[in-house]
């Protein structure tokens, strides 16, 4: 499995998990840590661009 695959899963799954944590909680710790976990997206799939990018490189540097 490629890595940037591996990044753009956890990034889908972590708003999943950010998602229910703040719709089913119940006391203010969990909608914070639902907030918290909403922040990782972003990263996450900025990680997986990253290395998409450059697992294309490198299969146009042995290509060549």
């Amino acid at each position: 499995m490629k890595l940037s695959t591996v990044f753009y899963t956890l990034g889908f799954a972590s708003i999943a998990l950010s998602a229910s944590q703040f719709l089913t909680s119940e006391s203010a710790d969990k909608e914070r840590n639902g907030l918290f976990i909403g922040h990782w997206p972003p990263t996450l799939f900025l990680l997986g661009k990253i290395a998409e990018d450059r697992e294309r490189q490198s299969s146009l540097q042995q290509s060549s």
